[in-house]
């Protein structure tokens, strides 16, 4: 029995959990790869990180805008209690019967002015928002490869209770058999009662089992189609994975590691910027010098508008601003911390790496030994059952090598799914999990 004709039996048996998973065609496929491009497209966690990365870029291109000259206008319209000068006075050579005066003042400008120098402080925004802009570049990759691992687990469970069910079901048809053969037997008065007593109470375990393995399979079918954003998913639409590469070596692994891996290239770049941050509040210890111009208009109530321009440079330095040195000092120990969490971050990455490639190692190796197993307890099996047909052997000796062959059956299938979520974990940490690593490096099997 395969293991999609098992899940499709998982669906027929929970009847009151299965409605809407039935409710799917049965035969429509989701590979691995299809699972994640529906997952990326549609995970919370994904558009929460593309969002941010988003406001990242803007950051930039505001950062950017301050190289650009400032032009504004303003106008006012102010009433006086007495009569005031509306035109500008620039000497007293004009006769006096041409200054004129008026209650109501109107006046106009527009304003251009143009930062010719501010100690670094717009070039160090700019920099700190690209760095904080490639940190969440980093935090969308991150996102990325942790929903691309919650859908390889989540397929791999739904494989793992998929092969589980498989077992339970080939075990619970054997047993059913053999209590077939018994009742039989006691009826020709060629067995004790108590036989068919052994038989049925190991038959009633392994219907349970098959109960557990079946609520399982739904469980592991609903998370998958709840991660991929699909109403219900279709029972026999999965479909095995296995690994075609084997584990590089570990220096080419670590190589990768500190190239590629998106959280500590968020990190770096979360670093990168906490120093241009520094470099900002060192700034503010430095003149700033702007060249300004502008065209003015005035006039009166009663009087027609005269307009006049200016242009000039002015320098100013703050002699006394509270606070500067202790943003100085503030942000050198955000700096200093961002430093810190980077190099703590890369050691904890080495480690992991180390334990994926040892829990890898381990996986394959546990896989390989439970598949033998499972060859030898077969062959115990068969050759029991034919010891009791031959009358040589025991009813207690046969249900327990059944027993021992659905458990180690079970675990096979266990041990499968660890060696490919172990090279999938290899892949996240070294930052090579994508897409394009799932098309070349695990192969769908029928």
């Amino acid at each position: 029995m395969t293991v999609r004709a098992s899940i499709l039996a998982a669906a027929a048996l929970a009847a009151g959990l299965t409605g809407p998973v039935r409710a799917q065609q049965p035969d429509t496929v989701v590979t691995l790869p299809d699972a994640v491009r529906r997952a990326l497209a549609s995970h919370p966690t994904v558009q929460g990180a593309a969002a941010a990365a988003r406001g990242a870029d803007a950051a930039v291109g505001e950062a950017r805008a301050r190289w650009l000259p400032q032009l504004t206008t303003s106008a006012s319209f102010t009433r006086f209690e007495e009569p005031m000068i509306v035109f500008p006075l620039h000497g007293f050579d004009r006769p006096v019967e041409q200054i004129a005066f008026d209650r109501t003042l109107v006046q106009g400008n527009v304003s251009l002015a143009w930062t010719l120098f501010d100690g670094g402080l717009r070039g160090a925004r700019i920099r700190g928002a690209r760095a904080e802009a490639g940190a969440r570049d980093a935090a969308l990759a991150t996102a990325e490869a942790h929903v691309i691992a919650l859908v390889a687990r989540r397929y791999l469970d739904v494989l793992t209770a998929g092969a589980v069910l498989e077992a339970r079901d080939d075990g619970l048809r054997a047993l059913t058999a053999e209590e077939a053969r018994v009742v039989q037997l006691v009826r020709e008065g060629e067995a004790a009662d108590v036989a068919l007593l052994r038989v049925r109470a190991a038959l009633a375990e392994a219907r349970a089992e098959r109960a557990a393995a079946a609520a399982e399979l739904d469980v592991a079918l609903r998370g998958l189609a709840r991660t991929i954003g699909a109403p219900a998913l279709g029972p026999g639409a999965i479909r095995a994975v296995r690994t075609r590469d084997s584990v590089p070596p570990r220096d080419s692994l670590l190589a990768g590691l500190v190239a590629r891996n998106p959280q500590l290239a968020e990190a770096r770049s979360a670093a990168d910027a906490a120093r241009w941050g520094r470099r900002a509040a060192v700034a503010a210890w430095f003149p700033q010098l702007d060249a300004t111009g502008a065209l003015l208009g005035y006039g009166g109530a009663n009087q027609s508008l005269a307009s006049e321009w200016q242009v000039g440079v002015r320098l100013s330095y703050p002699l006394f601003l509270g606070g500067r040195a202790q943003s100085v000092r503030r942000t050198g120990a955000q700096a200093d911390a961002a430093e810190a969490r980077y190099r703590a971050l890369r050691l904890d990455a080495e480690d992991a790496v180390d334990a994926a490639v040892g829990a890898g190692t381990a996986a394959r190796a546990r896989a390989d030994a439970v598949e033998t197993a499972v060859t030898h307890l077969a062959e115990v099996a068969r050759v029991e059952r034919l010891a009791l047909e031959a009358g040589a052997g025991t009813e207690a000796e046969y249900l327990r090598a059944e027993a021992d062959l659905r458990r180690v059956r079970a675990e096979l299938a266990r041990a499968r799914a660890a060696v490919v979520l172990a090279r999938v974990e290899l892949a996240r940490l070294t930052g090579d999990l994508t897409l394009t690593w799932l098309d070349r490096m695990l192969e769908t099997t029928p």
